[in-house]
């Protein structure tokens, strides 16, 4: 077991864990239209952005140090300490990752994962992995993801995006997401002296080879990661108080998803909590993992359950249980994340909460 001993977040809601907080309670989304590139020659023009084009790295940067510093680690404990990154991959990634570890005083890059909307939730996996076996004693983990002109063309001619702005996860009438700037950074630890956030209890990765950029319509990847991340935690689905979907409001993704929690939660799956926050602070891509993360661990610290919004009504392919009135609070102290990517690539992390 992984304990999160220091946590940051970035989104279009602003900085820190409090407005990320301020945001989701809103259910208000963090939508505008576009100015930071033209697009005019689209089909959407909204996203969940920052003021400005914030600088990927700067802001990296940032978040470790202020992830590291709420853990009370030392000048020699980061110098001890491994990086596990989640990114786009570039031409320049693992140089500017290596430069990003030595800015923030860290021993080292481990690996830099950019299996997409995915990438996240496989760093903390992994990094959760290396503290349990003991090959690590703590680890710190970020990513992150800002709406550029090149990925949001490639989303929009793909026919992806919510043409109106506004993502439906779940939801009757659903037309796709919106994308959103995120970052975040992590430690994790086997035992720290920072109260933890949350504690990464079981993980699982699954990839269903179904299709390149189409869900398998009985959710089997999500089902397996699901299955895993339990079996792996010891604790059955009854005992889930609350699932953060990846649901990005496509019709065949959410249904495909909504059929994992059933099938694998079962007899319990129609009964859990679920909730996508991607319709408020956007699809973060790498970032997502690490900002839902922080979405789980907030809610148990508030006793709250974000909702599912901007909800139209109810879809027979996605049978759930979604909290649609805000105020809703968990019934245990498990949480699950999902998400997947294109490729059939799908993980969930089992968080259990202080």
């Amino acid at each position: 077991m992984a304990r999160v001993t220091g946590l940051s977040v970035l989104t279009a809601y602003g900085h820190g864990p409090d407005a990320l907080w301020k945001g989701l309670t809103s259910a208000t989304p963090a939508t505008s239209q576009v100015t930071r590139f033209d697009t005019t020659r689209h089909r959407a023009h909204h996203a969940a952005v920052l003021p400005g084009t914030p600088d990927l790295y700067g802001e990296l940067e940032r978040l470790v140090g202020e992830a590291c510093d709420q853990a009370g680690l030392s000048p020699d404990d980061r110098a001890a300490t491994p990086l596990v990154l989640a990114l786009h991959a570039g031409p320049d990634t693992a140089a500017l990752a290596a430069e990003l570890a030595g800015a923030c005083g860290l021993r080292e890059v481990l690996t830099v994962h950019t299996a997409a909307c995915a990438a996240s939730n496989t760093a903390v996996a992994e990094a959760a992995h290396l503290i349990g076996t003991t090959a690590e004693r703590r680890a710190v983990v970020a990513g992150a993801s800002f709406v550029d002109a090149s990925m949001f063309a490639a989303f929009d001619s793909a026919g992806i995006l919510a043409p109106d702005g506004v993502c439906r996860p779940f939801s009757a009438g659903r037309e796709g997401p919106v994308l959103g700037d995120g970052a975040a950074a992590v430690v994790l630890e086997h035992t720290g002296t920072a109260p933890p956030w949350a504690a990464v209890r079981g993980w699982g990765n699954a990839a269903e080879a179904h299709h390149v950029c189409r869900p398998h319509p009985d959710g089997r990847g999500p089902a397996a990661a699901v299955t895993t991340a339990l079996r792996r935690a010891g604790v059955t689905g009854d005992r889930i108080g609350y699932l953060n979907a990846h649901a990005t409001a496509t019709p065949a993704f959410d249904a495909g998803e909504a059929a994992a929690i059933v099938s694998a939660l079962s007899p319990h799956g129609v009964r859990v909590p679920v909730s996508s926050t991607k319709a408020l602070h956007g699809h973060c891509l790498e970032a997502s993992g690490l900002v839902e993360l922080a979405v789980c661990a907030l809610a148990f610290r508030h006793g709250e359950l974000p909702v599912n919004a901007n909800h139209l009504g109810p879809d027979e392919d996605c049978p759930l249980d979604l909290v649609l009135e805000p105020g809703r609070a968990p019934q245990s102290r498990y949480a699950l994340s999902l998400n997947s990517g294109f490729g059939g690539v799908c993980t969930a992390l089992l968080l259990a909460m202080p």
